[in-house]
């Protein structure tokens, strides 16, 4: 009997730790799915997030799309106003064929930094006299291109009605018409755009060189000789000076086998070399003075090697224009 009573009692004891095992068990699965439970709710409220991200990245990218082809069509519009904008700028300036019916050993090197350009050479002949100029206008690009159609057909119109005045006055008479027509004598208008200008007369008769600039120079080569006939130090246009624009004319005479050159700042101003820095005046001049003695297709090829060689990797900086011609 008291065997019977331990054995029960032990029995008990033991079902008790069953009982206590199955307990925990019960406990933990309850706990494991609780948080399954919560996963699940997780991973239901996480893909419903996510449909919902999909949705607002394809609405989003649907968008993008949308704006991307608007934005390609307006450059295309932009590109082919730009293009036919150059045709028209191209038609206006004078061409190296122009200078060469007058003078066949000459070039203009001519190298916008964009499609178009505020660089523009400058082209009129009348009886013996040629007039020619290289001219650089305030900016580049669309701005500088509209100033450049403004300076070619002012200096088109101030020759044409007084083929006979000086250089010096032909310069004056310019800087008064930008004036005007950029309405730069209003008080409320402070622009101070205009242009910088090597203007030359050949007398083809006479052999005379006359010559007046605001702000850019003349070379001119003589058996290996230079000689700088220097610009007035006012430009074209603006108020800033305040009617103080007067310009100068200076006379030089050539002869067969002379030169002279005409450029803007662009060249000169361009960045590179080995010390990233100006090609400066100077050693355009020299480059120059060197070439003199080659024909002016030779000239030109040089000019645009050591451009090129000299810019390297670097940017062009502005526009670029040269004109020569070989006596």
């Amino acid at each position: 009997m008291e065997n019977d009573t331990q054995n029960l009692s032990a029995e008990l004891v033991k079902q008790k730790e069953i009982n206590k095992n199955l307990t925990s068990e019960v406990e933990k699965l309850q706990l494991y799915f609780n948080e399954m439970e919560a996963t699940n709710n997780h991973l239901i409220a996480a893909t419903w997030r996510e449909r919902e991200m999909k949705r607002q990245l394809k609405e989003t990218l649907d968008e993008l799309n949308n704006t991307k082809q608007l934005v390609e069509k307006q450059n295309q519009r932009i590109s082919e106003s730009i293009n036919y904008a150059r045709k028209i700028q191209l038609a206006i300036n004078a061409t190296e064929n122009n200078l060469k019916e007058e003078f066949p050993n000459s070039f203009i090197y001519y190298k916008p930094k964009d499609i178009i350009s505020g660089d523009f050479p400058w082209y009129y002949k009348n009886g013996d006299d040629v007039f020619f100029a290289a001219v650089d206008c305030t900016g580049h690009g669309v701005p500088g291109a509209m100033l450049s159609i403004i300076g070619n057909l002012l200096l088109n119109d101030i020759i044409s009605n007084h083929p006979k005045k000086k250089t010096s006055e032909i310069l004056e008479s310019l800087h008064k018409q930008v004036v005007l027509t950029l309405k730069q004598n209003n008080p409320e208008n402070f622009s101070s755009d205009g242009m910088d200008i090597a203007l030359c007369k050949i007398d083809m008769k006479k052999q005379r060189i006359y010559f007046s600039g605001a702000h850019r120079p003349l070379l001119f080569v003589k058996k290996g000789v230079k000689t700088i006939l220097k610009g007035d130090r006012y430009p074209i246009g603006g108020m800033q000076y305040k009617g103080q624009n007067k310009y100068t004319e200076q006379m030089i005479p050539y002869e067969k086998g002379n030169s002279l050159f005409i450029f803007s700042d662009g060249y000169p101003d361009q960045i590179g070399g080995e010390e990233n820095r100006k090609f400066s005046t100077s050693q355009l001049n020299e480059l120059l003075i060197q070439s003199s003695s080659l024909d002016s297709q030779e000239i030109e090829t040089n000019i645009d090697r050591s451009f090129t060689n000299w810019k390297g990797d670097n940017k062009q900086i502005d526009d670029v224009l040269v004109i020569g011609i070989k006596f």
